[in-house]
């Protein structure tokens, strides 16, 4: 089993700069411990984050200041919307963060995101359309990839003439594909190509066993190995001397989270999904962690837990552990991250071999 952080950036606003400096300290950090990757949220603006939250709507800007600050990590975005832009300016802006990250680092992770109307609608797009434009948009943009030679775009939701990417991406076969989806013609493509099939850290476990069984069928028609290496689950993960101390660092940025994507429909989407009402007070937290969603307390505590977890979902060949977040202080955050390498990291690797075994 490899591991990675989710930098799933919402921070209590004080200025875009500070938060990217928070987001990219937390990446130089997972490097150093020996994360294998650092996945960045695509965050649009909202009117619920207008004073309120820092968020990044452009991570790949953020990958490649990160790049130039660590060693190892690599780096993709979850996900990027490539629905929302024209193929050719994806493909462009993706094969220059390949090059600046180099040596194989860069991940093209993408998705069709959260489902709100509002990002399709600011663009003159139709919400209804976003899966299939994204289709249409992932097989342009590897053409834009491959083409030695001027193509023209004549789809149903994107056009063109005369289309010239360059640079072409740092590898020739490009870089390392990724994707978040519910969609089976999506997860199809995804296994029968071989990209890793990302899972949000809101799935339950139930989501994310049935999502992988379909990826690992279709990958076992295209005669590529059915294994759960491919398989990336994400959870949030808090380690602190005891079960109390975890709860009591994280309480007052977990209320003002869910006070602001409570205007965003985050609390329905749980009540669908888990089947609990998540109060829109301080008791939030303890509803979350009984969700399974937030894993917190000692080493030993937390182990357990994740281990539970996937065994649950059906196991998986990467856990991402959600960071970008307030939570308590930058020392304590540090703290959890180290224990979690030190104390947690290496007895699940031990069960990663047994499953793959």
């Amino acid at each position: 089993m490899e591991f990675g952080i989710f930098s799933n950036g919402f921070r209590a606003a004080t200025s875009a700069s500070l938060s990217y400096d928070e987001d990219i300290h937390e990446i130089v950090l997972a490097d150093q411990l020996g994360f294998r990757d650092a996945f960045i949220s695509e965050h649009h603006g909202e009117m619920p984050y207008v004073g309120r939250v820092d968020t990044i709507p452009a991570p790949d800007m953020l990958m490649c200041k990160a790049a130039a600050l660590t060693s190892r990590i690599r780096m993709g975005s979850a996900v990027k919307l490539i629905h929302l832009q024209h193929p050719i300016d994806v493909a462009v802006q993706a094969a220059v963060a390949d090059h600046l990250l180099g040596r194989g680092r860069y991940i093209f992770g993408f998705g069709t995101g959260f489902a709100s109307p509002l990002f399709s609608q600011e663009r003159g797009l139709e919400f209804e359309g976003r899966h299939a434009r994204l289709l249409e948009s992932l097989e342009a943009v590897l053409k834009c990839w491959s083409s030695t030679e001027p193509f023209d775009l004549d789809g149903t939701y994107w056009r063109g003439k005369g289309l010239i990417a360059l640079p072409k991406p740092f590898e020739p076969g490009g870089p390392a594909m990724a994707t978040a989806t519910d969609s089976e013609a999506m997860i199809r493509i995804a296994a029968e190509r071989g990209y890793t099939l990302l899972a949000a850290h809101v799935d339950t476990p139930a989501r994310i066993r049935a999502r992988s069984a379909k990826y690992m069928h279709y990958a076992a028609q295209a005669g590529r190995p059915a294994s759960v290496e491919n398989i990336t689950a994400a959870r949030l993960v808090y380690l602190a001397d005891s079960r109390q101390q975890a709860l009591d660092d994280l309480r007052p940025a977990i209320t003002f989270e869910v006070s602001v994507q409570a205007e965003r429909g985050f609390l329905g989407h749980m009540k669908r999904t888990f089947g609990i009402d998540v109060p829109n007070d301080e008791r939030a937290l303890d509803a979350l962690v009984g969700t399974g969603t937030y894993i917190l307390g000692d080493a030993d505590e937390v182990t357990q837990q994740l281990e539970r977890f996937h065994d649950e979902s059906g196991g998986f060949g990467t856990l991402l552990i959600v960071a970008g977040k307030s939570w308590a202080t930058r020392e304590k955050r540090e703290r959890s991250m180290r224990m979690f390498m030190s104390d947690v990291a290496p007895r699940l690797r031990r069960l990663g071999m047994a499953a793959a075994a």
